[in-house]
């Protein structure tokens, strides 16, 4: 009589065998694809494109540009009214269009700075504007009547500042309103003004946000006009934010239009005056002058002579007498030439 342990199996059943071998394993990995490339796995392992879940990208390449020829026409539009509203040569100019983190937009703005929460109704959400301290103050100066200077050590606004920048803020949500006409009507307020940007929480950190970056100039005076978008808030209207659509809205102007145009030009009058120039002489050698006196110019009988239209030198030419009247020979150096009359 056999004693068999407790633990023991009595009816034990065969090994499972496996269903590849190894032989077959690494005949499977080392066979390459149908079009006799690489093996399957190194295939998708080329296929694999690196993505940084930190830094999502929420809005296309094509959406981008349109974003950016949209803002393009805001910066010429801004440039156009500027200088009529500050009595001072003043131009605005896009720089780029950027999809950043939150937390990396406010980490690049000075502290204290000139930022102003606004909306964008009908859509959800602010955006932020930001001005750079030295134009913020410029542009203050010359609405108090100064020439437009800025100050030499960067400071907050005061309550009197803020509402004498309000003029420059509202000729802003004008412009950015006529641009982004073309693809919906919104409505640009401000709602708010904040001198610290770690203050500044209109979304999450890590939030995707569209940074528009602006150079501006005021008089001598430049800077940066910076708009900070929220993807989340325009996600509505992505879909119309894309260039075919844009351009179909500002449709090519038709060649029949165009030679209307240059035509109803063609029959405007302009003057057109031949001058020497580049003399000086005292008040007290003119008072002197007499009939039969010669003055003497600073050119020689030979140099050209200028040709001004409207008061802008165009051309340069040489007198001449063409049938016993006084004429103009434009320079050959000049891309037209011919003879203008004078009666």
């Amino acid at each position: 009589m056999t004693l068999s342990d407790g633990n023991e199996n009595p009816s034990k059943e065969p090994a499972a065998r496996p269903l590849l071998s190894e032989e077959e394993l690494s005949a499977l990995t080392e066979t390459k694809s149908r079009d006799g490339g690489l093996p399957a796995s190194r295939e998708r392992s080329q296929r694999v494109a690196t993505y940084d879940f930190r830094r999502p990208d929420r809005v296309s390449k094509e959406q981008v540009r349109s974003l950016y020829l949209l803002h393009d026409t805001f910066a010429r539009n801004l440039s156009s009214t500027l200088p009529n509203f500050l009595r001072v040569i003043a131009e605005v100019t896009l720089l780029s269009v950027e999809q950043r983190p939150y937390v990396e937009y406010l980490s690049g703005l000075p502290d204290p700075a000139a930022i102003f929460k606004m909306s964008m109704s009908p859509l959800q959400g602010p955006a932020v504007l930001e001005l750079s301290p030295a134009v913020t103050f410029a542009i203050v100066d010359r609405q108090l009547g100064g020439p437009g200077k800025t100050l030499t050590e960067n400071r907050a606004l005061t309550e009197i500042e803020q509402r004498v920048i309000d003029g420059f803020l509202k000729i802003v949500n004008d412009a950015l309103r006529s641009a982004w006409q073309p693809i919906i009507d919104l409505e640009f307020e401000i709602i708010g003004h904040e001198p610290c940007p770690k203050l500044l929480q209109i979304v999450s950190p890590n939030e995707v946000v569209l940074c528009l970056v602006f150079h501006i100039r005021v008089g001598d005076t430049r800077g940066t006009l910076s708009l900070c978008i929220p993807a989340i808030n325009i996600e509505p209207i992505l879909p119309k934010l894309n260039e075919s659509a844009y351009s179909r809205r500002h449709p090519s102007v038709a060649p029949e239009q165009t030679r209307a145009l240059l035509d109803n030009l063609a029959t405007i009058p302009f003057p057109v005056a031949a001058e020497l120039r580049g003399t000086t002489a005292t008040f007290y050698d003119l008072m002197r002058l007499g009939v039969g006196d010669l003055l003497q110019l600073d050119r020689q009988v030979s140099d050209p002579i200028d040709v001004s239209i409207s008061d802008i030198v165009k051309f340069q030419g040489e007198l001449l007498v063409h049938n016993n009247r006084t004429a103009l020979l434009i320079h050959p150096l000049s891309k037209t030439e011919g003879l203008l009359e004078k009666p």
